[in-house]
């Protein structure tokens, strides 16, 4: 995602190809409001699956069924899918860090109130984000979420 005027993008649009496919946003700045608006969604509904699955596992849910289930009912969009089996087996090697998640939604975050836009269920997110760090999970991937949830509760 590009943000830029069309000359300059025609121009380095060969190089970028080279990385990757990018596409053309608009202005300066609008690649990365996209990216943004893209990551808190990723962020939120990585929590929104780590809370259902918690409360179904708490319920007495089997943990796999339920994940099984819940990536295969109307909730299940595919980056939900290719990360349900991080869920409950965390890779050594993160797709995409809590620490760098939680930048972006602080990025977010701050476009949103200097934009007037309010961001709810990214501030939920950037404070579960927060005790993650805490918890020593920040160079974790972000399906950790669960189980910083999970710890949290396991005190009780």
């Amino acid at each position: 995602m590009v943000g830029g005027d069309d000359r300059t993008y025609a121009r380095v649009e060969p190089i970028l190809r080279v990385l990757g496919k990018p596409t053309h946003i608009g202005a300066n700045g609008q690649g990365l409001a996209l990216k943004l608006a893209i990551n808190i969604s990723l962020a939120v509904q990585m929590l929104a699956l780590s809370e259902g699955l918690l409360l179904a596992d708490r319920s007495g849910v089997d943990r796999k069924l339920a994940l099984q289930v819940m990536t295969e009912s109307a909730i299940g969009s595919p980056m939900l899918k290719a990360r349900a089996p991080l869920v409950l087996q965390l890779p050594d090697e993160a797709w995409f860090e809590i620490r760098l998640m939680q930048k972006d939604v602080d990025l977010a975050l701050d476009l949103g109130r200097s934009l007037g836009v309010p961001l709810p269920s990214t501030i939920s997110a950037d404070e579960v984000l927060a005790v993650a760090r805490t918890l020593g999970f920040a160079r974790r991937d972000i399906a950790a979420f669960f189980a910083v949830l999970d710890q949290l509760t396991s005190d009780r």
